[in-house]
């Protein structure tokens, strides 16, 4: 069966349609084509602008790790200052791959484990579709300043300071 086909009938599922508008909220959101990338900045607002873009041949959708006050205000030639105005803050997401399979899961409860000793509890694993898993800890569960710093204005050095971190624990 074609991809695009697979993928039409998954999003027009009322319930797959209402979990990606529902994640959406306040992202960028980029439709990925079989062999292109939607324009950008892009969102999502309605459960049926999922459908929508599937009917256009859109396979899967991409979301921002940033939280935005208008994601449609993004642009290029945004400064840092330009970023961090803007941005609402930022979801910790670490891609944990190897080419087996059994490593990255070993390494993914690992890191679930060093979080949850941190008394990290609101964590989001999945599957990644190859060789490994996403572990997302929503911006909610972090502080709101971490020696005077907005931790919403820590990206991207946030998450990498978080990623070296964990790596060497």
């Amino acid at each position: 069966m074609d991809l695009r086909r697979i993928a039409w009938d998954y999003y027009q599922r009322k319930d797959i349609q209402e979990a990606i508008a529902s994640h959406a909220k306040d992202r960028e959101v980029v439709p990925r084509y079989l062999e292109s990338f939607g324009k950008r900045p892009d969102i999502i607002e309605y459960p049926s602008d999922v459908a929508n873009l599937a009917e256009k041949g859109a396979t899967s959708f991409h979301f921002s790790e940033e939280r935005w006050n208008n994601p449609l205000d993004l642009g290029t030639s945004m400064t840092p200052e330009g970023m961090n105005a803007l941005r609402k803050g930022w979801d910790l997401i670490l891609d944990v791959d190897s080419k087996y399979l059994e490593y990255s899961k070993v390494a993914a409860e690992l890191i679930i484990g060093a979080l949850k000793f941190h008394n990290v509890n609101n964590i989001g694993l999945k599957f990644s579709g190859r060789g490994g898993w996403h572990i997302m800890v929503p911006f909610e569960a972090f502080p709101d300043e971490v020696q005077g710093v907005k931790i919403k204005d820590l990206f991207p050095q946030g998450p990498r300071m978080v990623s070296m971190y964990l790596r060497e624990l």
